[in-house]
């Protein structure tokens, strides 16, 4: 079903029509919430209008200043000019830049209309606003929003009271117009605040306000309406699921492959059906009569202690498995399910159950038991190849320091030595032995050193095609075993062309060779003194060994043999056949030792033979 068939359900749905009426819902409580917003906004707007304050004092500083330019200008006995306060309220506005066109609030001192000073009132509203305070017998100022020629503003109108200075000096002025008492109206100051963009503003939150409520509200009410949905539709599906398996079950029970059984209070079976699996109905009649331990002996005992105990407590018992061989030799697992029969008075009669052939589980089981096995023993090797790379990184960090911090006391030991000795030299001084000595052991300290950094760092293989008998007839050439030991060559791959860095497969060699050597001498008594080196080539592999008749490995110790620093020597740094097997390795071979404690030591190297394309190129 497509997205437009499964929308039109929902909205068919109890769901979809809940969900409609919370969008109506939500809809009215986001207008609510948007004009309480807009109102408490305005409310807000009136509430905090300091602006008027400021005004005030900025129009007191405007008179004061004014009247002091007109005292002095006039004498101080002369009256002021009935336009004062007009005057001062021009003044104040051009001093605010404030005039028609622009967004700056505008303060005007208006009179009266009909006994105006100087500047009537500017509208209706204004002028109505006047002539109210002129009814009241103690005038309170009044805000309120208005549209002045077609602009929103805030207007605020204060009342101005006549006083007796102010009575004398206008009447005295205008005494051809009507004269003013003290504590008459005679006009009010405004202040009409633009509004425009502020109303703007305030709408613009107010909408954006009650637009993201709705949304929220809406979309809370489209996912609790959808998740109503599902776990309608989720129950309606688990009553049809329901529904279904019972009728499964039900067929289940009237087709099931299960064999059914009833045996008597002695235990002995006295029905048997569909165990035609277990041996077909020839079978089953062998069954019958007997009790389940002697048709099924192969168990034991323990697990029959069990299933007599429930006889004995009459308990139903469930999973009893037991098992059997078939006519064509193969064991077959079954599973026994039984509860003890009673009659009307409460007697017992025996038992009746079930039996399942579970041979094909119990397989699965095994070969799981395998798999696991398996999978236990790759694990376990991954994670000693991590504590192996761990350590690695370890040693070599530590091998740089070493042979960082090494070296250079090693250099000043050589320097001095050589000084010592030519100075020894030039003075008949015969210290050459222990010079020689020192010199021996700075090398051997330079080789340990030299040793561990190769070993961790690793180089790069050159690697090019060797023709594999030459090249060892070639390097065995150049060794010399210890006297005594005799070094035997048996080659026997003439045609064998092999990809290897020689330089790094020579120190292979001349370090297993002296290991070989080793061996030997360390073995007192020893009836043969002998290193052989074989090769041959099997298939797209060459091997070479090198055997000894030395003093062999004991048992506990070859598993270790090439874990990093490991050594049964009491000089050396234990990387020799590490590093053997690590260039090995980069080679993409392998290598074994054999070894019998008494016997000798034999060690099998494994490389790839160059291909045909390799030995073209």
């Amino acid at each position: 079903m497509g997205r437009i068939g499964r929308s039109n359900d929902f909205l068919r749905s109890r769901s979809g029509r809940g969900f409609v009426l919370s969008l109506g819902f939500s809809a009215v409580v986001s207008a609510v919430v948007a004009y309480g917003f807009y109102y408490s906004s305005l409310s807000w707007f009136k509430a905090h209008k300091s602006e008027e304050k400021i005004t005030a004092l900025q129009l007191v500083d405007a008179f004061v200043t004014n009247y002091s330019q007109l005292r002095s200008q006039l004498g101080s006995n002369a009256p002021v000019p009935a336009t004062f306060r007009a005057h001062s309220i021009e003044l104040f506005n051009k001093a605010r830049g404030a005039d028609q066109d622009n967004d700056f609030f505008r303060l005007r001192w208006v009179g009266r209309q009909g006994r105006e000073i100087a500047t009537p009132p500017t509208d209706a509203a204004m002028a109505q606003t006047i002539e109210s305070f002129a009814a009241m017998p103690s005038p309170k100022p009044v805000s309120k929003f208005l549209t002045v020629d077609g602009q929103s503003v805030f207007r605020t109108v204060y009342p101005s009271l006549a006083e007796k200075s102010c009575v004398d000096c206008h009447n005295k002025l205008q005494p051809d117009k009507t004269q003013w008492r003290v504590g008459d109206v005679m006009g009010a100051f405004a202040i009409d605040v633009p509004v425009t963009p502020f109303i703007r503003s305030a709408l613009l939150q107010c909408f954006g306000l009650g637009f993201a409520l709705f949304l929220a509200l809406g979309g809370a009410g489209l996912i609790i309406a959808i998740l109503n949905y599902r776990q309608a539709r989720e129950r309606e599906a688990a009553q049809v699921a329901v529904a279904a398996s019972e009728t499964r079950f039900r067929d289940f029970a009237e087709s099931a492959s299960d064999w059914f059984w009833e045996e008597d209070e002695t235990m002995r079976l006295t029905s048997l059906s569909g165990i035609e699996g277990a041996g077909g109905s020839a079978r089953q009649q062998r069954f019958l009569g007997k009790t389940l331990r002697e048709n099924f002996p192969s168990i034991g005992d323990e697990p029959w202690q069990s299933y007599g105990d429930d006889h004995r407590a009459r308990r139903p018992f469930q999973n009893f498995r037991v098992q059997t061989t078939d006519r064509n030799g193969e064991i077959r697992h079954f599973v026994l399910n039984g509860k003890p029969l009673f009659d009307a008075q409460g007697r017992y009669l025996g038992y009746r159950g079930t039996g399942r052939d579970v041979t094909a589980e119990v397989a699965v089981e095994l070969e799981l038991a395998r798999r696991v096995e398996e999978r236990t023993k790759e694990l376990r090797a991954a994670q000693s190849e991590l504590v192996r790379s761990e350590r690695l990184s370890a040693l070599g960090q530590l091998t740089a320091t070493v042979a960082h911090e090494l070296r250079n006391p090693l250099s000043a030991i050589r320097n001095t030595v050589f000084v010592i000795k030519d100075t020894a030299t030039k003075s008949g001084l015969s210290l050459e032995r222990p010079i020689t000595r020192v010199e021996r052991n700075i090398g051997r300290c330079d080789r340990i050193i030299t040793d561990l950094l190769d070993y961790t760092r690793m180089r790069e293989l050159n690697c090019m095609p060797v023709s594999a008998d030459p090249w060892f007839r070639e390097v065995l050439a150049e060794q010399h075993p210890p006297e005594g030991i005799e070094l035997v060559c048996d080659l026997a791959a003439p045609n064998c062309e092999i990809n290897c860095d020689s330089d790094r497969l020579r120190r292979v060699v001349i370090n297993l060779l002296e290991n070989a050597a080793q061996a030997i001498a360390d073995r007192n008594g020893a009836p043969e003194r002998r290193i052989t080196v074989r090769t041959r080539s099997s298939g797209p592999t060459f091997e070479f060994a090198i055997e000894d008749t030395g003093s062999g490995i004991p048992s506990d110790v070859l598993p270790k043999v090439f874990e990093p620093l490991f050594s049964t020597k009491s000089f050396g740094t234990g990387l020799g056949l590490p590093m053997v097997k690590q260039i090995v390795e980069q080679h993409g071979g392998s290598i074994e030792i054999f070894s019998e404690v008494g016997a000798g030591t034999r060690v099998v190297v494994r490389l790839p033979m160059s291909s045909a394309e390799e030995i073209a190129a």
